[in-house]
């Protein structure tokens, strides 16, 4: 009995798998997308077994890509008759309910990597076995440098490495496009530029003037003399107690901006969300040819299901739309709100996520200076403009709207022109930290330095912060005690001059359209 026993064959294994785990997978993305990314970091649909697995799996994964919503019924549709042949929707449902949480998804994942990597060494085994009994002449001298090539095969043909290539590109081959500026030096065409600023200080206004100007073919860049259409996607503020109103009083072209919604197969209106709708909203950029995509507020619009505060979901969030600016050409200008920790680095400041601030070809500062009661809008990110854009100051004033029940009071952009002071240096401190007999020693010490005889009254900006270090006092003491002696500045052909007042400074130069 024993001896019939040892003769027998031994039983055929079956490669590692591990099929639970593969449904639980599918199931986690298809109860939350968000975990998609998660899931996507550890396999790739060449480690599932089972091949229909590894049919949804990369569907999904494209669905993503495309910005398109990841659920059971969008797959079922996405597939069409497919689904049929990968199980049915009856198998989504099966998938879904093997799964308790879809928090757990990392852990399924790497069940199916490992089992992956099993099988990856099981055929590495095989083929090494076929090449040492191979007889002389059907392969190379070198046996164990193959059989290296096997083992390394499987150490490297992980997530990133099956099924994957590298394309040359010569860079003769790259043609070469000049760089264009919706508004010069401070809105990129073709990128996402984002309009930071803490809560309650008018961002939304800065940007309604923004579109009014595009609409009108008055904003300096690329389509200065030219109209073009705007979208604005709102989220926070009303479109008819608010929005339109700030459009009229600061004096758009309605016919030229256009808001969007989505609209679900029942005819439903709900907000657009991104980037899922990426692809529904470049077809209206492309339609528009419009100039201009207005996101108020930028964090609403985003997908909800991303975590806002973790940096690689949110890169998935905004990497499409920075994709959706480069393919269409648009410039994107997302709202976003500072939080209310005080520092000059203003990508830090966002709330939220320091992808905002890396995916972002510019970012506009809006920061309020208490002394002047104006705002200032400082470009603190612009890695394509060529020098630093001047800050400009605007003061928010009301105006009357005249609606069909009555008269609305809304507010308007004021602009007074350029400005030495930078937003970020207004971020960094706030007024109450400051020592005032200090300010009050800074504005002394600046009098007495205009009013010497040698100066009479004027001199270089450069020049009287250089000496103003030398004797103990900060740029951003100075240029509050500048404000308290009322000292104007303005633009020469050397540079900034700063002049004690002889008389009522200039209000009325819009910087915008120079």
């Amino acid at each position: 009995m024993t001896a019939g026993f040892a003769d027998a064959p031994p039983p055929e294994r079956l490669p590692p798998a591990d099929l639970g785990a593969e449904r639980a997978v599918i199931g986690a993305v298809l109860h939350h997308a968000a975990v998609l990314d998660e899931a996507a970091e550890l396999v790739s649909p060449e480690d599932f077994y089972r091949p229909a697995h590894a049919e949804l799996f990369r569907e999904m994964l494209r669905m993503r890509d495309a910005g398109r919503p990841v659920d059971a019924i969008s797959l079922a549709a996405h597939l069409g008759d497919r689904l049929y042949q990968l199980g049915g929707a009856s198998y989504l449902i099966d998938c879904m309910g093997s799964v308790p949480t879809p928090s757990n998804v990392a852990y399924y994942a790497e069940i199916v990597a490992e089992k992956a990597v099993r099988r990856g060494l099981v055929a590495a085994a095989t083929r090494m076995s076929q090449l040492a009994y191979a007889l002389p002449g059907d392969v190379d001298e070198d046996l164990v440098g193959r059989a290296h090539e096997y083992i390394d095969e499987v150490a490297g043909g992980g997530r990133s490495g099956r099924g994957r290539r590298l394309r040359r590109t010569p860079a003769s081959e790259v043609t070469m496009r000049r760089l264009r500026w919706l508004w010069q030096n401070r809105i990129v065409l073709g990128g996402l530029t984002l309009l930071a600023g803490r809560e309650g200080l008018g961002k939304s206004t800065v940007a309604v003037d923004l579109v009014a100007q595009v609409t009108r073919g008055e904003l300096a860049g690329e389509f200065l003399g030219e109209p073009r259409p705007v979208i604005y996607v709102n989220s926070e503020d009303a479109r008819d107690s608010t929005i339109v109103p700030r459009l009229v009083a600061a004096g758009a072209d309605l016919e030229r901006v256009v808001f969007l919604d989505a609209v679900s197969p029942t005819e439903d209106e709900t907000p657009l969300v991104l980037p899922q709708d990426t692809r529904l909203l470049a077809e209206e950029i492309d339609d528009l040819k419009a100039a201009l995509v207005v996101l108020d507020a930028a964090t609403s619009v985003i997908d909800s299901t991303l975590d806002g505060d973790r940096d690689r979901q949110m890169r998935r969030g905004l990497e499409p739309i920075s994709k959706l600016a480069a393919d269409t050409g648009a410039g994107v200008v997302g709202i976003v709100h500072f939080g209310k920790r005080e520092s000059a680095d203003t990508g830090k400041l966002i709330l939220g996520s320091i992808a905002w601030s890396q995916v972002a070809r510019s970012v506009l500062a809006v920061a309020r200076d208490e002394d002047t009661h104006q705002l200032v809008i400082s470009s603190t990110k612009a890695n394509l403009a060529p020098g630093d854009a001047p800050s400009l100051a605007v003061s928010l004033v009301p105006a009357a709207v005249e609606t069909p029940d009555g008269i609305t009071q809304v507010a308007r952009v004021h602009w007074h022109g350029e400005t030495t002071q930078r937003a970020e240096e207004l971020l960094a401190a706030s007024p109450e930290g400051e020592d005032r007999s200090l300010i009050a020693e800074a504005v002394t010490w600046l009098l007495g330095y205009l009013s010497d005889e040698k100066r009479a009254g004027s001199a270089g900006a450069g020049e009287i912060l250089r000496a103003a270090k030398a004797d103990g006092f900060n740029e951003r003491l100075l240029q509050r005690a500048r404000k308290r002696a009322h000292v104007s500045t303005h633009r020469t052909a050397t540079g900034w001059t700063w002049t004690l007042d002889t008389g009522p400074r200039r209000q009325d130069d819009n910087p915008t359209q120079r």
